[in-house]
């Protein structure tokens, strides 16, 4: 492995490239977990963050590296950034449709309910979006499935206006049974 040459030769694994990332930001990027455990076993830091203010854990989110979030998690890394912008994050997942980022979010510890500045949540949005499995896969999560964004609107008032009939009759459901 080259990496433990330079590491041989004294080279600082937790140097920064120009943009303030290191081989770690990119292996987790990458999905090398191979060297993501080379560089922390070595040493370098999980929690430090690039010109973008991006973590190592961030990077590993965006590729949806499971693997490697469950690694970063168990060496001490956490979710950085401000609720909101994690909330924009899950809802701009949900409108997608990827149940895959959604769970990437939250085994790297987001509170999947959490909204975004205007108050809506995956849950509303997936809703929209007509995502029956996201729906289900959120309502096995979320406290309130009747949280309601700034516009008073719940997770089902937006499944109605979108004429999503799937996720009406799922919500609808669940409200019969609480």
């Amino acid at each position: 492995m080259q990496i433990t040459n330079l590491k041989a030769y004294g080279a600082d694994l937790s140097c920064v490239n120009h943009d303030h990332r290191t081989a770690l930001h990119l292996a987790c990027n990458q999905g090398n977990i191979a060297v993501v455990n080379h560089l922390l076993m070595n040493g370098v830091s999980v929690h430090i963050r690039d010109h973008y203010d991006r973590t190592p854990l961030l990077e590993a989110i965006s590729g949806d590296h499971h693997e490697i979030i469950q690694i970063l998690i168990n060496c001490g890394a956490h979710l950085t950034g401000s609720s909101r912008a994690i909330g924009e994050q899950l809802c701009a997942a949900a409108a997608r449709g990827s149940l895959v980022r959604l769970k990437s979010y939250q085994l790297a510890g987001a509170d999947l309910a959490q909204p975004d500045p205007s108050g809506r949540t995956a849950l509303h949005l997936a809703a929209l979006h007509g995502h029956a499995n996201l729906v289900l896969f959120l309502l096995n999560i979320v406290d309130n499935p009747r949280e309601k964004d700034m516009l008073e609107l719940t997770p089902l008032d937006y499944a109605r206006r979108g004429g999503q009939q799937d996720v009406i009759q799922i919500l609808s459901g669940r409200e019969q049974k609480a």
